[in-house]
């Protein structure tokens, strides 16, 4: 059977829709994305633009394939085709399914999906990674511009002991800062401090107390949040 779904992702949040399956259907209440059967004459695109138009009264455009697989269930074996979409038109509505959410790439593991579905989503949680790691990557590049613009010295980026990782390490007079950077594009996950734990924050002074060549200065550990291109150097942020 050749089926379709679309992988509607709001760039604004970095969200991505899912749907509920009615209970009253084959793996009723599981997880999927939006989309269903392609009929005879139809190509995947029109097929899926006419699912979504009658599954959540909207109107999308197909951004190009995503990803394919073959699963076989014990009534069916399907070809599942999943294409990057956008709404163009309308609000999702509940037409059919149980429900509707807009989820995270990190909340996938907080629900039950199909099971022909769990490629796709693995592929979905590494693209995320993956753009996650040049975002901070783009982050801390402005983190150490920014240090230097403010007469630090840059002694070390992505310093790595037995005890962990430092993003930067920067002199200014007898201090010295050990930098963790975190970069958001908005505001969704929250303020980007906050993803500076206790366990994180224990490994910063571990990975600190053993930095060769720290032991005539005053050590400082600081937060540098970049969002959206903004910087907010928080001194002193834990104590060490």
């Amino acid at each position: 059977m050749e089926v379709v779904a679309a992988y509607i992702l709001d760039n604004s949040t970095g969200k991505f829709l899912i749907c509920q399956r009615p209970k009253n259907k084959a793996r009723g209440l599981f997880w999927e994305f939006a989309g269903g059967k392609t009929e005879e004459g139809e190509s995947p695109e029109d097929a899926l633009c006419r699912e979504c138009r009658e599954e959540l009264g909207v109107e999308i455009q197909t951004l190009g394939k995503f990803a394919e697989v073959t699963h076989k269930y014990p009534d069916v074996t399907v070809h599942l085709t999943v294409f990057r979409a956008k709404i163009i038109s309308g609000e999702p509505k509940l037409l059919e399914h149980e429900a509707l959410k807009w989820i995270y790439p990190h909340e996938i593991k907080y629900y039950n999906f199909c099971p022909a579905d769990v490629k796709i989503l693995k592929k979905i949680k590494n693209t995320d990674g993956k753009k996650n790691k040049r975002l901070g990557a783009k982050g801390e590049k402005l983190a150490a511009k920014y240090l230097k613009r403010k007469g630090y010295k840059i002694i070390a980026r992505n310093y790595k002991n037995a005890f962990g990782e430092v993003d930067i390490i920067a002199k200014c007079g007898d201090v010295l800062s050990f930098c963790e950077v975190k970069t958001r594009l908005g505001d969704f996950y929250g303020a980007p401090s906050e993803a500076v734990d206790l366990k994180k924050r224990r490994r910063y002074i571990q990975a600190a107390q053993h930095f060769k060549g720290g032991q005539n200065f005053v050590l400082r550990f600081d937060i540098i949040e970049v969002l959206n291109g903004k910087i907010n150097h928080i001194e002193n942020a834990f104590e060490g």
